[in-house]
């Protein structure tokens, strides 16, 4: 049947499709229903809004069409209902609601039909949203109130409802589902009480089917977010009451344990205040007297009880459910929590329990061998035994257990090591597929757990690479569908390929205690049981296997050097391609985990040996190395791309393991099986079939290859043809646009670590050198990068010493102005470096009137510390080389008083120094420029710098007495006193016996100079502190003078850091007054030690790292503990820069510090008063500045200490952020866009507190009088909140349809804001969307 139906139908369109339904022909009554489901969804939304009569007719057709003999039909007609309804006029709401909740089918046997239309009609109709009054959705639920609800459960004293108990029939249940998901927030008290009656009612009746009750349970958990606080205890009470009963059936046990469960996650805040009654009720069920009489049952001839399996299967649900979503409640039943878990992870009444849990290890190892033959053969096929699921369940609790309470918290107190972890290991050998994968899981995330506290950087502005890959799940995949390495191995995997590798890796010395030290006490047994499971047949089982080895390796860094006869033969045969066939049917048999291929299994086991490589030394490597080798050389040709990329990346470990300087006296042991590695990396190069990445991978392999063979250990070790060729090749691949950025890194590692007892040849330097200087001028920022640094090395390079000809010279030169010239500061500092060089070597060539403009342009500007320093080498070479009065005529003449004094008197300075008498000028000209100039501050400023750069640099010969400094100094601290006070202390640093006792004696003196006096010795103790000058005959009278300026408030700040710089230069003697300082009465010199302590962090220096180490804890202890709060505030400041800068000092007792971070993120009402303005009354929180700091040091600590910190205390902490001021929300906003992708699964269950707080923020109204401020700093609140909402739903949208969100009605406040935000905020949306997507694109394209 053909129509034509209009682009704009119109309700006279509708009319004559009506006529067409009753046809005789059921084809013409589906095509004439699919021609107005047409209708509805291209026509305007208000077409039948005001023509009632059509909108009638249209629902008695349709309604009728539901009870076609034609089952196509009915499902055509069931498909309109839902367009429909949102074009009907709403007065017909009712009606309609009427006639599908009394349809009777007359033609149909199908009874679901009038179910199935009465969801689709409630899922269409309009839904509230809260604080939007809209007439359509209140006669919406005036249908749902007045004819669905009482049809469904039945009005009082007439006939029962369709949710009667006699209808076995769960799709009402569905109806009622629907109802409740979509008008939950507009159900009166009454009507959530009957229903929930109703529901409660239908699942206790014993004629009910499973189906049914499983429905009911997602009902009841989704209607507790309605239940009134008294409605909900009565139930808890009923509940208590039921599972207290004496006469309780197993079936009513499961049924009211299950909807606990579901509730705990549904509700979790409100059930958790009820956990005290039901946490002991629910471990009854799983204690140990009911399963001793279940075994007694069993010895006495009885058949394991499937009732009894399933009982325990839904207790052990709910327990998980109670530790995941009320962790805090449930830490009073922790350890039996445990040892319920425990005792159910071994619960197998098919087989003999022993009550000595230390069998022979003869009988395990035979035992798991039969038992693992025979299910791989499809074996243990009995629907009678339930018990493994049991035992899933109760290995899936410990996984959520460890995921919870691990870090700061059971892991730190050795509970995890001491009792789950045994346990886990002895279940290695579980005879079910499905529950060794899991028992696998949670081994390897209490691993993974025990190594975190490196994250990789990323911002939600700028995703990285970590920002793209997949979340992890919250229903636990068991192996990632990539297949490969493990979670914390790609977390702390380096940015590049591979690592430098330039020494042998040590065994790192496990700590005395922890769970370092416990994870290496266990590491036997594990080995032990994964050798086994090694040898097996099944694909998912050696996946886990290998990937829980790789978390080992990576968390102890290397350590399994004495088991390699166990494990790296069938590390190196699950390699191999051979493995393949033989393994491939065994999947289905172990119950088809989709995500565990061999081809997964083969990446994983590449990643776990190039791990491996990585981490041990070469000796313990060196009995496996020709094995290996084989291995590698056969499938590094794979056709699979991740296979052969793979490969080629552990070839290239394998090539720094035999290679100098990691194998300085066995290198040529192995020259044979590193030719056969250069070999396979050539020919990878020179396929042009192979992927991108293969090639790319294989170039930098080369790179490898070459640097490691040119110093006196290696030359030997490849022939000069091969080498020629191979630079070759990287030339050839560095024209290549595809292969550039590989090959260009490449040649950076030949460049950077060849030695001069090989030289390379000048022609190839001279081409490279050409190419490499052509890509500064290419669009891709990586690019360039990466090329300045490679010529960089390659000009330093003493393999390249004397190569390069004056048109070479001059190439780069003109390649490198521009780059200064676009003052690109990742660019400058290696650009300047390499002018420095070429300057030593050609400098007529160099220093050119173009190139001194170009630096005297830079000058001007603002130019960064690492950028001066090559700046500094530039000049004093040029100087040396006698082309300095060139640059120094346009340093004077071009720059001057136009750049920052400090930083162009540092340039003049060191080249007046460096060029002699050859620069035209002499140091009397500025000394007589300070004299004569005493108005002109700008150049009297500038001739200082420049005279005290000269004294910095000239020494004891610097002839200018520091008079000259002093009568400079004013009251008022001028530019001309400041640049004096800087000048004095860099000519004091050059000649302390001179100048520092003048200095020390005018400090003597009271006066208004004391604040410049101190910038002074701060410069003289920060230049000693770089050169080891000996001060020591003034450090007592420094140290004194120091305390004594304190009290000024100009002075805090640069006493605190001299204080600092004296404890660095000689920690011995002055950290034991440090120390005393901090418990000093005064509270001013309390808090200039406390900023003291934080200035010296920063600080590497052993001797100083060395006295640091015993103090330091007590020191960060004393002070968070101060009553004052300035000085806590300090501590934080200083606690954090601990953690960044000094991890390993502190790590060990930060468990013992983070409470106080903690404590100090409460609002102290004590802290706030109120003051009076005029005629309004304001409060002033004084505690907001500590408050402020605390949440900044959580946000840094994340990245430096996440896994000491408890994510149940550190989420309570954001939750309360998410509410306080402006800044501290805002450091919140970007804390939970950081814990997305550190713990998701804490995240998902704590989606509905923030989805309250963020809607408090967008909920916001300014009042009318609010100022330009007010109003930009609530937009960018609400920018902040968009933006980590939208990343909130991209990122979990997943993991909520894994954990059952929607299905189980968890997440009803996230679901009713996501859905509030994206119909009132889409504007802002798709604008903070393209902006994310901007940032993204252009990060892309820089690294790219």
């Amino acid at each position: 049947m053909a129509s034509t139906i209009p682009t704009n139908p119109s309700p006279q369109t509708l009319n004559i499709l009506l006529q067409k339904i009753g046809d005789p022909d059921p084809d013409f009554r589906f095509m004439a229903l699919n021609d107005i489901l047409t209708v509805f969804n291209i026509a305007r939304t208000d077409f039948l809004t005001h023509d009632y009569n059509t909108s009638a007719r249209t629902v008695d057709a349709i309604v009728k069409a539901l009870d076609d003999t034609n089952g196509e039909v009915q499902g055509q007609a069931i498909k309109c209902i839902g367009p429909m309804v949102q074009k009907i006029t709403d007065q017909l709401y009712i009606p309609m609601m009427e006639k599908l909740a009394t349809l009777k089918l007359k033609n149909s046997q199908d009874t679901s039909i009038p179910s199935l239309a009465m969801r689709a009609m409630v899922a269409a109709l309009p839904r509230p949203v809260p604080g939007v009054s809209n007439n359509q959705v209140l006669e919406a639920y005036s249908a749902i109130s007045k004819a669905l609800i009482p049809r469904l459960i039945g009005r009082s004293g007439s006939t029962p409802g369709l949710l009667a108990t006699e209808n076995e029939s769960s799709d009402y249940v569905d109806v009622l589902i629907e109802v409740v998901k979509s008008f939950g927030p507009m159900l009166q008290i009454y009507e959530i009480e009957v229903i929930h009656n109703s529901i409660v009612t239908l699942m206790e009746n014993e004629k009910g089917n499973s189906v049914l009750k499983k429905r009911a349970v997602v009902a009841i958990s989704m209607l507790a977010h309605y239940l009134a606080d008294d409605h909900l205890a009565q139930f808890i009470k009923r509940a208590i009451h039921v599972l207290n009963h004496p006469s309780l059936t197993g079936v009513t046990r499961r049924l009211y344990i299950t909807v606990l469960g579901s509730m705990a996650r549904s509700v979790p805040q409100r059930l958790g205040k009820h956990l005290p009654e039901l946490a002991p009720i629910l471990l009854r069920a799983l204690s140990e007297e009911e399963l001793e009489a279940q075994l007694e049952e069993i010895s006495e001839g009885g058949e394991a009880s499937l009732e009894f399996s399933e009982v325990r299967e839904a207790a052990l649900v709910a327990l998980e459910a109670f530790l995941a979503s009320c962790p805090n409640q449930m830490r009073p039943y922790t350890d039996e929590s445990i040892e319920a878990c425990l005792r159910y992870l071994r619960f197998d009444p098919n087989y003999a329990l022993d009550d000595d849990e230390d069998m022979e290890d003869e009988e395990e190892d035979d035992g798991f061998d039969d038992d693992d033959e025979i299910e791989a053969d499809g074996g243990f096929d009995d629907d009678d035994d339930a018990s493994w699921k049991t035992r899933r369940c109760a290995a899936k609790a410990l996984h959520t257990l460890i995921s919870t309470r691990s870090s700061g918290d059971l892991l730190d107190s050795g509970v995890l090591y001491t009792k789950v972890a045994p346990a886990l290991v002895k279940r290695f050998d579980e005879r079910e597929e499905n529950v060794r994968l899991e028992v696998l899981s949670a081994m390897a995330l209490l691993v993974r757990k025990t190594g975190e506290g490196i994250i990789p950087e990323f911002s939600l502005e700028s995703p990285s690479e970590f920002v793209h890959q997949q979340p992890p799940s919250r229903k636990r995949r068991r192996q990632s569908s990539a297949g490969g390495a493990s979670a914390l191995a790609n977390m702390i995997a380096p940015a590049s390929l591979a690592g430098t590798g330039l020494a042998s890796p040590t065994l790192e010395k496990v700590p005395a205690t922890g769970p370092r030290a416990d994870l290496a006490a266990l590491t036997p047994s594990i080995i032990k049981s994964l050798a086994k499971l090694l040898k097996g047949k099944l694909i998912p089982t050696k996946q886990a296997s290998i990937n829980l080895l790789d978390d080992i390796i990576t968390v102890q860094k290397g350590g399994l050097g004495q088991y390699f006869d166990q494990i790296f033969g069938p590390i190196i045969e699950a390699i191999k391609p051979s493995s393949v066939a033989s393994t491939s049917a065994s999947l289905t048999s172990a119950g088809g985990s989709a995500s565990a291929t061999a081809t997964t299994l083969r990446i994983a086991a590449l990643r776990l040996t190039s791990d491996i490589v990585k981490n041990h030394s070469s000796a313990v490597l060196q009995p496996h190395l020709p094995n290996l080798v084989t291995g590698l050389v056969s499938v590094a040709h794979d056709r699979f791309y991740k296979i052969s990329s793979e490969a080629i990346q552990t070839v290239e470990e394998v090539v720094k393991a035999i290679t100098p300087p990691r194998s300085r006296l066995t290198a040529q042991k192995f020259k044979g099986e590193l030719q056969k590695l250069y070999d396979v990396i050539i020919d990878r190069i020179r396929d042009n079939d192979a992927d991108a990445e293969v090639r790319q991978k294989a170039i930098h392999a080369l790179g490898t290859l070459l640097a490691r063979t040119t110093g006196n250990e290696g030359s030997g070790l490849l022939s000069e043809d091969k080498r020629k060729a191979a630079l070759g090749f990287l030339l050839e691949r560095l024209r290549n646009e595809t292969t550039r950025i590989a090959a260009v890194r490449a040649i950076d590692t030949v460049a950077a670590y060849s030695l001069g007892s090989v030289q390379l040849e000048p022609e190839w330097i001279r081409q490279v050198a050409h190419e490499l200087a052509a890509q500064l001028r290419k669009a891709n920022r990586a690019l360039r990068g990466s090329s300045i640094v490679a010529l960089k090395h390659l000009i330093l390079s003493p393999s390249t010493k004397g190569t390069l000809d004056p048109d070479s010279a001059q190439a780069i030169v003109n390649a490198l102005i521009p780059v200064i010239t676009s003052n690109d500061a990742q660019l400058l500092a290696p650009g300047l470096l390499i002018l420095a060089h070429l300057t030593q070597e050609m400098p007529q060539v160099v220093i050119t009137p173009q190139l001194v403009t170009v630096i005297c342009g830079l000058v001007k500007t603002t130019v960064p510390g690492t950028v001066l320093d090559s700046l500094l080498i530039l000049v004093t070479n040029a100087g040396q080389a006698g082309q300095g009065k060139s640059l120094m005529q346009g340093l004077l003449r071009d720059v001057g008083v136009a750049g920052d004094p400090s930083v162009v008197g540092k340039v003049i300075g060191t080249l007046l120094v460096a060029s002699g008498d050859s620069a035209g000028v002499q140091l009397d000209n500025f000394v007589s420029e300070v004299k004569n100039n005493t108005q002109d501050q700008a150049r009297a400023s500038l001739a200082l710098a420049v005279i005290g750069e000269a004294g910095l640099r000239l020494g004891a010969s610097f002839p200018v007495p520091p008079e000259l400094f002093l009568n400079q100094f004013s009251n008022e601290y001028d530019k001309v006193s400041l640049a004096a006070a800087v000048a004095l202390g860099r000519a004091g640093a050059g000649n302390v016996s001179v100048y520092l006792p003048v200095i020390l004696q005018a400090m003597g003196k009271k006066g208004n100079t004391q604040y410049l006096l101190l910038q002074s010795i701060k410069e003289i103790l920060q230049q000693a502190a770089l050169s080891s000058t000996d001060i020591s005959r003034y450090s007592g009278t420094i140290w004194d003078h120091i305390l004594a300026l304190t009290d000024a408030e100009d002075n805090k700040a640069v006493c605190a850091e001299c204080a600092g710089r004296m404890v660095i230069i000689d920690p011995k003697t002055y950290m034991p007054k440090l120390e005393a300082l901090l418990k000093d009465k005064s509270p001013v010199l309390r808090a200039t030690a406390v900023q003291a302590l934080r200035y010296t962090l920063p600080d590497d220096n052993e001797a100083f790292d060395a006295v640091l180490r015993s103090s330091l804890f007590d020191m960060l202890k004393t002070v968070l503990e101060d009553p004052e709060l300035e000085i806590r505030r300090h501590a934080l400041s200083t606690l954090n820069s601990a953690a960044h800068n000094k991890p390993e000092l502190i790590m060990g007792r930060f468990n013992q510090l983070i409470p106080y971070v903690m404590k100090e993120t409460v609002i102290n009402p004590d802290l706030i008063r109120e003051v009076t303005l005029g005629p309004y009354k304001h409060k002033i929180d004084d505690g907001l500045e500590v408050r402020k700091v605390a949440y900044e040091t959580l946000y840094a600590l994340m990245e430096t200490a996440f896994s000491r910190i408890s994510i149940i205390d550190l989420y309570d902490r954001i939750i309360a952020g998410l509410s306080d001021e402006h800044d501290i929300r805002a450091l919140c906003n970007l804390i939970v866009s950081k814990l997305v992708y550190l713990d998701s699964a804490e995240t998902i269950r704590r989606l509905d507190p923030i989805a309250a707080a963020f809607r408090a923020t967008l909920s916001t109204k300014l009042k009318n009088t609010a100022v330009k401020q007010e109003i930009e700093k609530q937009a960018e609140a609400n920018r902040a909140v968009l933006r980590v909402t939208l990343l909130l739903g991209d990122k979990l949208k997943s993991e909520l349809a894994t954990a059952g969100g929607a299905a189980t009605g968890g997440h009803e406040v996230w679901t009713s804001y996501w859905d509030w935000v994206n119909k009132d905020f889409n504007e802002q949306l798709k604008a903070v969307r393209e902006e994310i997507k901007s940032l993204s694109w252009n990060t892309i394209s820089a690294s790219s």
